[in-house]
């Protein structure tokens, strides 16, 4: 199976000239087409790190601001152990996923604490730390560190799920290609290999129209040679996305809004928003904020809506403005044993939050 048209099957992969070959023909197409990014320019395990989180369910073209922005600002692991949560949520926003940017706080720390502010170098060290889990502590060991790690995410696993063909179901498949990717990984140059199975998957085999023709392992992938390359690796049944329907309510008092802490765990957890009452019944919107608030709102507006979509959530959010009648101390009771602050609109960029809510403060900049 020496030749370059030979057919790869499960059963008896792999041979070792046909892994040679495959690793050699991967290598030389990253050479000539692989991305130039600017993690892949440094051996740096923080900054490799800051990267691969980043990268989890984020396009490229969205990461590279915000990582140059992070590593202006935080530029060391002692740095992010030692910034408060309040500024790592605000450099994150607009990401999403902000479990990611609570997780490489709390991993910061633990780095600084337990192992001097030195990163631990094996996968198996790194994946006992907050946020890191096997295919990402792959990814630091052999790119900051060079160890002989295997990955697996998204993109990797389409490109090896069609190479092999691998129609199993999503959870069985799972171990099947980890023991691809081990198998295949180059001992010699671990980093620029799983860059270009990343690279592969990111810019030839697409989700749903690849190039096969561009692909370097054309002449061996079962996927294409079945006529259905999309057809493999068999995907997770599509979860049902939920709604969530809500007022959302500007309280203005001496020129100051009303702006609450979400709780520190669930959606969206520790960022800033107006207050939002869950719209129960189908109810107008001026019902649905005077029952949570009672008579202390005076002149309710309705200023628009707002729309957003989550991983697995569609929020619809009617916006109101209403003033308050009472003191800046007084407060009902659904807020206040929530963490709070009366915020002028000029200050409403140093607080961290969600998407939705930007859009409402452009709406309200609208008016």
């Amino acid at each position: 199976m020496g030749h370059s048209t030979a057919k790869l099957s499960l059963d008896d992969f792999p041979e070792p000239e046909q892994v040679v070959r495959l690793r050699a023909q991967l290598l030389e197409w990253y050479g000539r087409m692989g991305r130039d990014l600017p993690w892949r320019r440094t051996r740096d395990p923080y900054a490799i790190w800051i990267s691969e989180i980043m990268l989890q369910q984020t396009q490229v073209k969205t990461v590279l601001p915000y990582y140059q922005r992070w590593l202006i600002a935080l530029p060391t692991v002692t740095d992010l152990a030692d910034a408060d949560l309040e500024t790592v949520l605000k450099l994150w926003e607009g990401l999403g996923y902000y479990t990611r940017a609570r997780n490489l706080h709390k991993t910061a720390q633990a780095i600084v604490k337990e192992h001097g502010g030195v990163f631990p170098e094996t996968a198996r060290q790194l994946q006992v730390l907050p946020g890191i889990g096997r295919s990402t502590a792959g990814a630091i060991a052999s790119s900051a560190f060079g160890r002989c790690e295997a990955i697996l995410d998204a993109n990797v696993r389409r490109v090896l799920g069609r190479l092999l063909a691998v129609d199993d179901p999503p959870a069985r498949a799972e171990a099947k290609l980890w023991e691809i990717s081990q198998r295949l990984v180059d001992p010699q140059a671990p980093h620029n290999f799983n860059q270009a199975l990343m690279d592969l998957g990111a810019t030839v085999c697409t989700a749903r129209s690849p190039l096969c023709l561009l692909c370097p392992w054309q002449a061996d992938c079962l996927g294409r040679r079945s006529g259905e390359p999309t057809r493999f690796p068999v995907r997770p049944a599509r979860t049902v996305r939920s709604e969530i329907a809500g007022v959302s309510v500007l309280i203005e008092c001496q020129g100051k809004f009303l702006l609450v802490r979400r709780p520190e765990r669930g959606l969206l957890a520790g960022l800033w928003e107006f207050p939002f009452v869950e719209s129960v019944g189908g109810g107008e919107p001026e019902e649905t904020v005077r029952m949570a608030f009672g008579n202390r709102l005076e002149s309710l507006e309705r200023l628009g809506q707002v729309e957003h979509e989550f991983t697995h959530r569609h929020l619809t959010a009617q916006v109101l403005w209403a003033r308050w009648a009472a003191t800046l101390d007084e407060l009902p009771d659904c807020i206040e044993h929530r963490e709070h602050a009366w915020v002028a609109p000029e200050h409403w960029p140093e607080y961290a939050m969600p998407a939705y809510v930007r859009k409402i403060c452009r709406l309200q900049c609208l008016q």
